[in-house]
């Protein structure tokens, strides 16, 4: 029997979407890893892809060509890459670089910590001193003995390898 007409079966009868799963499994946990760099966010995109597989059999249609699998494996790409903009989101939700008094807990307080410290000492200071002692750009420049514009910049180049490196982290 097909991947397609197993598809079709499993409108009517559910349990044999389960060979779909065996079957797709591990090829779409190792394509879904090779794209998140995450085996727990893999396992997740991967489920999410099967329950999207399923409620969307209806819109299957073997025309063009199209077979079942490069169909499921265009929805298990597109949850993955949706699933890496969430994880961008989310990074950017952390809101770490608030100026004032805001309590990290201990696990973003720790992934800060261990960010800044695989940045450049230069990028790492300038983070510290901009957003931890809530420095500005002027006072920067006079602390580190250097132009506006060095601090902007360098400011700027710090905070995107530092979001580089967090979302590797995550």
């Amino acid at each position: 029997m097909s991947d397609e007409q197993i598809l079709q079966e499993s409108r009517s009868s559910p349990s044999m979407f389960g060979m779909l799963v065996d079957k797709y499994q591990k090829p779409f946990l190792r394509k879904a890893v090779g794209i998140l760099h995450s085996p727990d966010m893999a396992e997740d995109a991967v489920q999410d892809t099967f329950i999207r597989i399923y409620r969307y059999a209806h819109k299957f249609s073997y025309r063009g060509g199209a077979s079942f699998s490069s169909w499921a494996y265009k929805i298990l790409t597109n949850t993955c890459y949706g699933y890496t903009s969430k994880k961008t989101v989310e990074l950017e939700d952390m809101d770490v670089f608030s100026n004032g008094d805001d309590f990290l807990d201990n696990e973003q307080s720790s992934l800060v910590q261990s960010v800044l410290s695989r940045l450049p000492a230069k990028f790492s200071r300038l983070l510290s001193l901009y957003f931890f002692e809530g420095k500005n750009y002027k006072e920067i420049a006079v602390l580190e003995n250097t132009s506006l514009g060095a601090v902007k910049s360098g400011l700027y180049r710090a905070k995107k390898q530092f979001k580089d490196i967090a979302v590797k982290l995550i």
